[in-house]
């Protein structure tokens, strides 16, 4: 089995207004960017999933 554990992307600022409470804080265009240049890259290593688990938080979701 292997286990591959991932952080979620650059969120927007902690108390920034629109995004409270904080489990609604959305990745920000350069997280979303980044996270594209990490899909790729694993991608090319041919990784599989069987399973994918996440926080119910919109930036981890979003990440998933």
């Amino acid at each position: 089995m292997n286990l591959y554990l991932l952080r979620h992307g650059i969120a927007a600022e902690p108390g920034v207004a629109g995004f409270e409470p904080d489990s609604e804080r959305p990745l920000t265009a350069k997280g979303k960017n980044r996270l594209r240049t990490t899909a790729k890259a694993m991608a090319e290593l041919d990784l599989s999933f069987d399973l994918i688990l996440s926080s119910p938080f919109l930036r981890t979701k979003q990440t998933a």
